[in-house]
Order: structure tokens, then C-alpha cells, then sequence
């Protein structure tokens, strides 16, 4: 039975057997204001709900990663939880490859990417809040494996190495001069990186020194298992924007981000992380 029909039966049936009634021409003005006035609120709320603010995760872990309830959990999660509360904004959760969510932070929607690395060539493509950690890049090689000889950057070369492709480990194995086709090994995610590097289907891995504990944990190995051989270059990891987030949006995100730095709240929480540090 739709809407109208249940404010207003239908001639000859009036629920009680009584006389038929009928709808004057101002009944009828009236439920159809009625409804008019629900559908309205109903969009109002849907237009709200676009715009509110998705804050797109990896599987990276302690930066994020999905707790035993499958709930958003980890380091850079219990930022942005304290950063909306500080801001009095909502925010969505999803987590994706590594690809989609740089595609989606480069779409038409307030985005927000908790963890990432601030490049020259990424500049532009975001608004930066700000540092959330110290990053250390590093290359490993499997403990059973002391043939696999590297002491120096150009060593490197004699052997194939897994990496992520598009992240930041790529970019630094770029930078030593090597090239993607014939040094590199480049993976959808460490899962698969971690899987050809114990298969012996490469010799080194390129991931940064505070994630390798847990992601390895994550994908079923032990950090006991591999060793840092080389280390690249440090940078930051940082939290940024879409450049589409609306400017009011974007400037209470930046006022409690910096009240978060200033009043101690980031040393705090990252203080729950003893692998993580800020400078």
C-alpha cells in the first residue's frame, strides 16, 4: 500500500464499515505537503552524508590495519578518531590498494589519506596537514640466505628486489639508478612481495624498518627470518588531503591536527607504538 493510500484510505473502504468518506481537494494539498516535506528531509540528509569526509586506509599495520572484530585499528586510526573528534567532523573508513586510494584522493570528494610519504612529485597532487612519523626505508635479505651479498647501493644490482608498487620503497630503489624491468620485482602488496621473497623467486625486499615486524607477523612469517642490509635514504610519513575538500573542512582539519602537535596528543598516541617515532 503506498504512502497516500495509508493517510487517506480509498473511497468505500474506511477500516470500520462505517459511511464512505471521501478527500476534499484540501486533504489531498495537505498529505501531498506532508510528503513533500519528508522527501526533502530525506535529501537534505543524503547531500550531508556525501560530504562528509572518507578517510581511505591500507593494510599497513601499525599505521592501520583491521583488529581481531575487524574494526579499523592501528596508529594512524586512533589519529584521525582523535583529529574528527577534535575537528566535530565524521568520517568513513575504507580501506583499498594502495592505487585506489591514491585515484580516489585525486577525485572530486573530500579525501583523507592518514599515512603518506610527502614527495617533491606529490606536492601539488595534496593538501598536507602535516608529519605524522619518522620513516626509515630499508632493503632485507632472508637470513638463509648469506649469498645474497650487499654492502653498498650498486650491489643491489646484481639481484632482484621485491617492492609495492607505488610506494615509497619503489621510488627509493628507483632513485639508486635501477631499473624497474630488470632489478625490480614490483608486487600489488607485501603479501605477494613476501610469498616471492621466501620462495626464492627474488633475494631482497624493500620495505621501511618500523613496518617490517608487523607486516611480516600479518602475512604468517618471522621478522627473525630476514635482515636489513642496506639502508636508503629517511623521510617522513605524513597526513594529507584532496585537493577537492571543501576550505572550511580543510581548515578545521588543520587547526586540530596542529592542537594535536601542540598540545601533545600525537606524542601520545604514537608513545603506544614504541616502533614509530616522530623525530
Amino acid at each position: 500500500m503506498s504512502d497516500l493510500a495509508r493517510i487517506n484510505p480509498p473511497l468505500g473502504d474506511t477500516g470500520h464499515g462505517g459511511a464512505q468518506l471521501g478527500l476534499t481537494r484540501r486533504h489531498w494539498l495537505a498529505a501531498a505537503a506532508g510528503m513533500l516535506g519528508v522527501a526533502t528531509t530525506l535529501a537534505t540528509s543524503a547531500g550531508e552524508s556525501e560530504a562528509s569526509l572518507s578517510v581511505m586506509l591500507e593494510e599497513l599495520p601499525p599505521f592501520s590495519f583491521r583488529d581481531a572484530q575487524g574494526e579499523p585499528a592501528g596508529y594512524s586510526v586512533e589519529l584521525v578518531r582523535e583529529l574528527l573528534r577534535r575537528a566535530e567532523l565524521s568520517g568513513r573508513f575504507e580501506f583499498s590498494s594502495w592505487q585506489r586510494v591514491l585515484a580516489k584522493a585525486r577525485g572530486n570528494s573530500a579525501v583523507l589519506i592518514p599515512t603518506i610519504v610527502r614527495l617533491p612529485e606529490r606536492e601539488k597532487a595534496f593538501y598536507w596537514l602535516g608529519t605524522i612519523a619518522k620513516r626509515q626505508g630499508m632493503i632485507y635479505r632472508r637470513k638463509a640466505r648469506p649469498d645474497v651479498n650487499v654492502s653498498m647501493a650498486q650491489d643491489t644490482r646484481q639481484y632482484r628486489t621485491a617492492v609495492v608498487m607505488g610506494d615509497i620503497s619503489e621510488r627509493e630503489m628507483l632513485a639508486l639508478g635501477l631499473d624497474s624491468e630488470q632489478h625490480l620485482d614490483r608486487s600489488a602488496d607485501y603479501g605477494i612481495a613476501l610469498r616471492r621473497l621466501f620462495s626464492d623467486r627474488v633475494e631482497l625486499l624493500a620495505i621501511s624498518r618500523a613496518l617490517a615486524p608487523a607486516v611480516l607477523k600479518q602475512h604468517g612469517y618471522n621478522i627473525a627470518d630476514i635482515e636489513p642490509v642496506l639502508k636508503l635514504r629517511e623521510s617522513a610519513s605524513s597526513m594529507a588531503l584532496s585537493l577537492a575538500t571543501e576550505p572550511a573542512m580543510r581548515h578545521r582539519l588543520q587547526q586540530a591536527f596542529d592542537a594535536m602537535r601542540r598540545e601533545g596528543a600525537m606524542a601520545e598516541i604514537i608513545a603506544r607504538y614504541p616502533q614509530l617515532s616522530l623525530e
